[in-house]
């Protein structure tokens, strides 16, 4: 028996350890890892709300400092006299606050295609979801019309409707900047984070993943229409009955979004949805000159 070392028969070379003169050695093996979906968190669509709070404040003091006065009551009363300005510097913080949407996307989470990072998506035909909104506005106009023992006379939204101008900037707000910004948040941002999220706790409770599934999206629609809702609360004079048909629409909004992979989609219908209540005014006051009309 040989007893060193040197001496000893080696250990046999298997085909993979075996080297042949002449071929590089192969590249080490690369493991795909699915990305993030959505990229974000839920810290992020956090961030992304106290932004936009601190914009609109930030966009208030702006405002206040140039309006006349002696005191800030004074100023503040120079401000309510001119609604359009606070609708232009809440045009103005929208602005910054996509800016900001887009540096957190693009920059923090080394997204460089934005709008395919929020399944932006246009739809092949714009004019269907366009008339969904129509559609819908018109059936939400006659249920408050049969409801409207329910519905405050006058809410604040009702006495920015005074001067013609004001008027004019309220409806191109409401197709553009209003219908994006929105959309952005609650059907971009924060409904996909929702139905992960609870995707990931109804596996707590069930093991199918389909379930899991429809769970998420069970959830992450009610959220994001309940908070829709809530949003637009204010305006609306806190009616129970104009809350809970805004958040109505909000769960159409999350359904189109999700079934079609667009948030271009839902866009398209809030866009019809405001437009045409914007154009039934426009025609009721001739061009918005008489808004008188409103009130007989």
């Amino acid at each position: 028996m040989n007893s060193f070392p040197e001496n000893a028969d080696p250990a046999p070379v298997t085909a993979s350890e075996a080297v042949v003169p002449g071929v590089p050695d192969a590249p080490p093996a690369i493991v795909s890892v699915a990305p993030k979906d959505p990229p974000w968190s839920g810290w992020d669509v956090l961030r992304i709300l106290l932004m936009g709070v601190v914009a609109l404040f930030a966009t208030v003091v702006v405002l206040l400092l140039i309006s006349s006065g002696s005191s800030l009551k004074g100023r503040a009363n120079a401000l309510g006299a001119h609604p359009e300005l606070e609708i232009i510097g809440q045009m103005g913080a929208y602005v910054a606050l996509l800016g900001y949407m887009y540096i957190l996307v693009t920059r923090e989470r080394h997204c460089p295609r934005f709008w395919d990072a929020i399944r932006w998506n246009w739809p092949p035909s714009t004019s269907w979801y366009l008339l969904g909104g129509v559609l819908l506005q018109a059936i939400f106009l006659v249920i408050e019309w049969k409801l409207k023992r329910f519905i405050p006379k006058e809410t604040p939204f009702d006495a920015l409707m005074r001067r013609p101008y004001t008027v004019a900037l309220i409806a191109i707000f409401s197709i553009t900047l209003g219908p994006l910004m929105e959309e952005l948040f609650f059907r971009g941002f924060l409904y996909p984070v929702l139905k992960r999220r609870f995707a990931v706790i109804a596996g707590v409770f069930v093991t199918t993943p389909a379930l899991q599934q429809r769970c998420g999206v069970a959830v992450g629609v009610f959220i994001t229409a309940l908070g829709f809702g809530l949003v637009h609360a204010s305006q609306y004079g806190y009616s129970w009955l104009s809350v809970s048909l805004i958040s109505i629409v909000g769960v159409v909004l999350a359904i189109v979004r999700e079934n079609k992979n667009s948030v271009a989609a839902g866009f398209l219908v809030h866009v019809g949805y405001n437009a045409t209540i914007m154009t039934l005014l426009f025609a009721a006051t001739d061009g918005f000159r008489h808004m008188e009309k409103l009130n007989q």
